[in-house]
This record gives structure tokens, sequence and C-alpha cells, in this order.
């Protein structure tokens, strides 16, 4: 039985789209309660490959950084440390995250 979900070139539409929003000035901030979930179903999806798979945790990273920058910002302003410390660890916690995904077996 097949699940609906992203493949082929939706998931490769939903990398390229969040890259976009995180070379503009501030889209993905705006976008990141959509773009994060579908990040992470294109990192899971099986025979995604390595490439777009790796393509989709970075990108995600990014994204979470930014966010977490934004916010920092927002609360602390610009105090140090805090203002790169927070970014960093929650773009590696995303790694973590993303990259620990299994694939969905259930659409094997």
């Amino acid at each position: 039985m097949r699940r609906a979900g992203l493949n082929g070139p939706w998931d490769l539409l939903v990398v390229g789209v969040a890259a976009v929003l995180l070379l503009s000035m501030g889209g993905a901030i705006v976008a990141a309660p959509l773009t994060l979930p579908l990040l992470y179903l294109a990192a899971g999806r099986v025979g995604a490959g390595r490439s777009r798979r790796a393509a989709a945790v970075v990108i995600a990273a990014f994204t979470v950084a930014e966010v977490a920058w934004a916010a920092t910002y927002l609360a602390l302003a610009e105090a140090k440390p805090w203002i790169w410390l927070v970014p960093v660890a929650a773009g590696s916690a995303a790694v973590a995250v993303f990259a620990a995904r299994p694939t969905d077996l259930a659409a094997a």
C-alpha cells in the first residue's frame, strides 16, 4: 500500500523553496512552521538519496538557527554570548533530529 506524502519532485521543490526563503530577508522565519515539517518528511522519504537527505537536513538546520537567532534578538537584543550561542545550539539540535530520522518504513 502506498502512502500519500512527498515524493520525487515534491521534496526537491520543498528543499528548493526553503533554500530560497533562507536567502530572503526573514522569509524562512515566517514560513518555518510550514517548511520544517515538510523538510522533515523530505529527509525521511525512502529513496530520497544521500544528497537530497543531506540538503534537507542542512536547510532545516539553518532555518531553525535563523528562527532561534530572531527569538534571541527579540528577547535579549545583542547580548553576547547568547546571540550566537542559542542559534548554534538550536541548529545543532536540528541536525541531530533531522539526520537521525529513520526512513519511512511504511512506504517501503
